[in-house]
């Protein structure tokens, strides 16, 4: 029986225009006051390995700090180094002449300051990567401290830069020596003798580089055969296939954030009305609902729509960027984010008039919220139809319902939207989720996240 009074609870009225209205009809009750408690959260671990990007530079933001990133990869042979002659016979190593030897980097995009004159050292790897093991933002790997190369130039805020820098020929003829070898032809033999590389920012730098590792970036060996005019190229991978992270250090000393310590959470009142986002050094904000059980005290609940308008302040700064895709995922207590196996989240389904299943949790159509420059605000989809904010019909009627914990949700920054599984299996794709990209986001003031609710409710 639906019941035609809120004497019960003061914020509910019947519903009318509110700015927001509903898609379809539903319900008979709204409320727009439930609390939403913002505060700002660092999380204990952003995985950094098998990102597509090599991050390397330094730059100061004036709320996230001073902050340095060194990419890490290892370099492996495109294809096996086999040299031979027109009767497919090995070439002699002496009949191998060495030209020279380039590294070619693709850089698409530039934080900071591009008026200033940059410096990217290369640094030879001592220290083996792992293609199996997790590297986050805070793993590092040991490099010969004498650089192979330094690179001055000055970066442009362009869609995509390459760059071409000369190596030793010491180096080259290393490489070299390995045509028609067993360690040219099986990764794991060339791992022995080359490591990788690590490109380091110099001191100097007031700028962050994102350098493309899908085919774009290569170590390039020219060398002829003896008699022959023309130079043989062999190509040195750091795309696919390959061990790679990023550590990203951040010092926010001077900053809003100088007091956050991994797993504690920042109250928005701690930091001015604010809360951060950042996820390439682990900042992220925290939404809890204290108020929303206070909705019992009317009797049997029913959340016919949920929506949470997500609205960022606009970025003081052209080349700073906001996160193009939202999403959000349950934690503990201690700020951890739940995991439903190593290689899925606690999230909740797009479905926002049913129960939520919580055997749907982790990649079975996850919620995913894009930014909308237009109205400057994050909207998923429901049926097809484009929202002006992200649906939590299901993750508050679980929650009354006594299905979930009501200990709220942390924002995710995904880095693309092909973010599940549509086998039925799960995919390892974390780090779309957990990823090192430098977007920023900062929500001002308790209009940047407001939360509509339209439900019925019975004796």
């Amino acid at each position: 029986m639906l019941v035609g009074s809120l004497a019960f609870l003061t914020a509910c009225e019947e519903p009318k225009e509110i700015g927001l209205p509903p898609t379809t009809p539903v319900g008979v009750y709204y409320t727009d006051t439930l609390t939403i408690s913002r505060s700002t959260v660092l999380l204990d671990s952003v995985r950094s390995n098998g990102t597509g990007t090599l991050l390397m530079g330094r730059y100061t933001d004036p709320v996230f700090g001073r902050i340095q990133a060194t990419g890490f990869s290892q370099l492996v042979p495109a294809t096996q180094f086999v040299v031979q002659d027109a009767n497919k016979n090995n070439i002699p190593d002496a009949q191998l002449v060495y030209d020279s030897t380039r590294l070619v980097l693709t850089y698409n995009f530039v934080y900071g300051d591009t008026l200033k004159t940059q410096e990217l050292a290369v640094h030879r790897l001592t220290e083996e990567i792992s293609r199996t093991k997790s590297y986050d933002i805070r793993s590092s790997a040991a490099y010969d401290p004498q650089p192979l190369t330094r690179f001055q130039f000055t970066p442009t805020p362009v869609k995509q830069r390459t760059q071409r820098l000369s190596l030793p020929a010491t180096f080259g003829r290393e490489l070299l020596a390995l045509a028609n070898k067993d360690a040219g032809k099986v990764d794991s033999l060339f791992q022995k003798q080359f490591k990788g590389l690590a490109l380091v920012p110099g001191p100097n730098n007031s700028a962050m580089l994102g350098h493309l590792v899908d085919g774009s970036s290569a170590v390039l060996l020219y060398f002829h055969k003896e008699g022959d005019t023309t130079s043989t190229v062999q190509a040195f991978s750091l795309g696919a296939g390959v061990g790679r992270f990023n550590q990203v250090r951040a010092d926010r000393s001077g900053t809003p954030l100088a007091g956050l310590r991994p797993g504690q959470s920042l109250p928005a009142s701690a930091t001015g009305g604010q809360t951060f986002v950042q996820p390439g050094t682990g900042v992220t904000t925290k939404l809890e609902f204290p108020t929303l059980l206070n909705l019992r005290q009317q009797g049997r609940i029913a959340i016919n729509r949920a929506d949470l308008i997500i609205t960022p302040k606009q970025p003081d700064n052209s080349s700073f960027y906001l996160p193009p895709y939202l999403g959000l995922a349950e934690v503990n207590e201690q700020n951890q984010i739940l995991r439903s196996s190593p290689s899925g989240f606690v999230q909740f389904v797009t479905s926002a008039s049913s129960l939520f299943d919580r055997s749907e949790q982790a990649w079975v159509n996850p919620q995913i919220a894009t930014y909308d420059s237009r109205t400057r605000v994050y909207s998923a989809t429901e049926g097809g139809v484009r929202t002006q904010s992200i649906l939590l019909g299901g993750y508050l009627q679980s929650i009354l319902s006594g299905l979930t914990p009501n200990r709220g949700l942390v924002i995710q920054t995904p880095s693309n939207t092909a973010l599940f599984s549509t086998s039925g299996g799960l995919a390892n794709l974390t780090q779309f989720y957990l990823n090192d990209r430098l977007w920023r986001m900062v929500l001002d003031g308790s209009a940047s996240v407001r939360l509509v609710v339209f439900y019925t409710y019975s004796n």
